[in-house]
């Protein structure tokens, strides 16, 4: 789930406790062939967790909801969450993943379910011409009033593995376990002294099936708007971080390439390829803090079946909203909406500076022990990016994109969530998420 609100007059959100991050880690089925304990926790050993939370946005009003996870459900390094909510401008939610899951056999698999349904009655797409015969919505030079509102149902299933390759760590074990003494590593780390897939890192190939569907209905003056799309994708990840769920020194690469092939009631065929690459340069301690590190990332996109037809203006064989070169959201240019920006390519930098105290103090609070929360986190952090008609060197300097922010975020049950503010020349927005950005 995504909370944001981008409104340069009222930027608000209101999160009660803690409550509404765990549901953030709740609802997404991220896939990974490693787990996280704590020094005293053992390998197998089952943990739970069930919360009821309360949020406001300007497009959801108030929701009210509940969330949960069970972890070592039936096998030591598998994980059940769910979470459901509904709000009082009726919007609803309901989502559950399964994670981890290897079947007899077949130790090197890693399988995940995911399944969402969702109701929104105030969603906003940056889809059409453009307001005033202006450049299409959601272009790089497009203007930020270019949207349109009405009320969205969204359909979403995932089927995904992860294959690590028998080299690197994974040579002898495909699954990873991580030690943490106070959130920090203490077993040995994943790879980052050398680059050499052989020897050092983790290598992974993956795919997913997937299947979204999305519509939008009452706008005025226009016809209800659906989007429906189904494939596969794959990619080759080379993780050569000490720890990625927090890294403080290594690298990491990824290549992946996206196809809906037309099949079915996909609205179109198209195929997307993206190429993502992370470094972490650690900058040691100090008297004020026990971690600092610099994090960088780069990230670019294509979607080389993107047709326009210059008669018309009409695009073909294009990603659906959700998917293929965009940017704007949780992730990337944390100041801007969901898919605030969307062409045939697209490109990213970002860096973040991020250092955790010496001292905690969030532990010893009685209404947030439970979460076992290990070390609290203060980050600043600037973006760049910016989408185009074609892919060349221009992409790449012309034009771009900025915004710059600050982050507090939290280690909670073995996981970073976050609570990330951005500014840019649009306004301002306010995120709450899982993970750290550069980690998916």
């Amino acid at each position: 789930m995504r909370m944001n609100i981008n409104n340069s007059k009222n930027p608000v959100i209101r999160i009660l406790g803690a409550c509404t991050m765990l549901l953030l880690a709740c609802i997404n089925s991220v896939s990974a062939t490693s787990i996280t304990l704590d020094e005293d926790e053992e390998y197998g050993d089952t943990r739970w967790g069930l919360i009821p939370y309360i949020f406001s946005t300007d497009s959801l009003g108030r929701a009210y909801g509940l969330g949960g996870f069970v972890s070592g459900i039936r096998q030591p390094q598998s994980n059940l969450t769910a979470t459901a909510f509904t709000t009082d401008n009726d919007s609803w939610l309901l989502a559950a993943s399964l994670g981890n899951f290897r079947f007899n056999g077949f130790d090197r698999w890693f399988f995940d379910i995911f399944a969402l349904s969702a109701h929104y009655t105030d969603q906003r797409f940056y889809e059409g011409p453009g307001r005033n015969g202006g450049v299409p919505a959601g272009s790089n030079d497009s203007s930020e009033d270019d949207f349109i509102t009405g009320i969205s149902n969204d359909q979403h299933i995932e089927f995904t593995f992860n294959y690590p390759l028998a080299i690197g760590r994974a040579r002898e074990n495909p699954l990873t376990v991580y030690k943490t003494r106070n959130g920090l590593l203490i077993s040995d780390p994943g790879g980052g002294t050398q680059w050499n897939p052989l020897s050092s890192g983790e290598t992974k190939i993956g795919g997913r099936y997937f299947y979204r569907y999305r519509d939008l209905d009452e706008i005025e003056d226009e016809d209800l708007l659906s989007a429906s799309t189904n494939g596969v994708m794959l990619w080759l990840d080379y993780d050569n971080t000490d720890f990625l769920p927090n890294a403080s020194y290594g690298s990491r690469q990824k290549f992946t390439i996206t196809r809906d092939f037309g099949w079915g009631d996909s609205s179109n065929a198209w195929t997307n390829l993206e190429f993502d690459a992370s470094k972490y340069i650690n900058l040691g301690t100090s008297k004020w803090f026990r971690q600092q590190v610099l994090a960088l990332n780069f990230w670019t996109s294509s979607t080389p079946s993107w047709k326009l037809d210059k008669a018309t203006g009409e695009v073909s064989h294009r990603p659906p909203p959700g998917f293929g070169s965009q940017l704007g959201g949780f992730d990337r240019m944390r100041a801007y909406p969901v898919s605030r920006f969307h062409d045939k390519s697209a490109v990213y930098y970002g860096a973040e500076l991020r250092m955790i105290p010496q001292v905690n103090g969030l532990d010893k609070w009685p209404i947030l022990k439970h979460l076992e929360l290990d070390w609290w986190q203060v980050v600043a952090f600037a973006e760049a990016g910016r989408v185009a008609p074609k892919y060349n060197s221009d992409l790449f300097i012309k034009d771009l994109k900025w915004d710059v922010g600050l982050s507090f975020r939290v280690m909670a049950f073995r996981m970073p969530l976050r609570l990330d503010w951005a500014v840019s020349e649009e306004g301002h927005s306010v995120w709450a998420m899982y993970k750290q950005p550069f980690a998916r």
